[in-house]
């Protein structure tokens, strides 16, 4: 049985610059996974690349077994870490595009979980703060039936007592038969919810483990363990 991601090899560079350099790493499904890094390890670069934004330089991306291209835009609902629907007047024209582009969104599900943010089908979207636009985004994307959800940051403009709501959403959409992959420098705030954690660090897996595995090998919780591995501090990473 073939996994659901199987990255080998996989290089993209930048004016020069090494984004991903040679990274390597698989996952099965029925899982929630953390990919873990500080910013510019290379996090977005590698989602870009599986959902085909960015062609790779070499190496190979096999999505179910098959390699990134059309059929497998069929498997991956992607949030990036940018509002895509800035484009819409209403909430209600968002909801359109979903259902236009994408046989698998459930509507009922959208508007269900919209609503319990209390956001209406006519509210305009340019009157949303940031925070409810990342909520917003958020919904759609996960009311899809896909394989592999694609997660960007997805916290990062929310306020804490949205997060709660948030992090259930992402727990009742994800099966046995796929699996979400949440990119974020913040692990505190989703680390209860994972069940593996792929640590990237100048373009490479740096560590990659099943969480359990990882804090009894370590003594310590999964942020501690990527603090301490990436001497992360306010700010940023230490480079002294």
């Amino acid at each position: 049985m073939n996994d659901l991601v199987e990255i080998k090899d996989l290089k993209r560079s930048f004016a020069g610059k090494k984004a991903l350099d040679g990274m390597s790493f698989s996952l099965g499904t029925g899982k929630v996974v953390g990919l873990l890094g500080a910013n510019g390890a290379g996090k977005t670069t590698l989602f870009r690349v599986m959902t085909g934004l960015l062609t790779k330089d070499s190496g190979s991306v096999k999505i179910d077994g098959i390699a990134v291209g059309a059929k497998t835009n069929e498997l991956i609902s992607y949030v990036p870490d940018h509002f895509v629907f800035g484009g819409f007047r209403r909430i209600s024209t968002a909801i359109m595009y979903m259902k236009r582009f994408f046989s698998d969104f459930d509507e009922k599900k959208a508007e269900s979980l919209l609503s319990k943010l209390n956001f209406t089908p006519d509210q305009k979207i340019a009157a949303l703060s940031k925070g409810q636009k990342a909520q917003v985004q958020l919904v759609l994307f996960m009311s899809r039936k896909a394989k592999l959800f694609l997660l960007d940051e997805p916290l990062a403009a929310v306020d804490p007592a949205t997060r709660e709501f948030i992090i259930k959403t992402i727990l009742s959409t994800f099966g046995e038969d796929n699996t979400v992959l949440i990119s974020t420098h913040v692990v505190m705030d989703i680390e209860l919810i994972l069940d593996e954690v792929v640590m990237i660090k100048d373009g490479k897996v740096h560590l990659q483990g099943e969480t359990d595995e990882l804090r009894e090998k370590y003594g310590k919780t999964i942020n501690e363990i990527f603090k301490d591995e990436f001497r992360f501090v306010e700010g940023g990473v230490d480079n002294e």
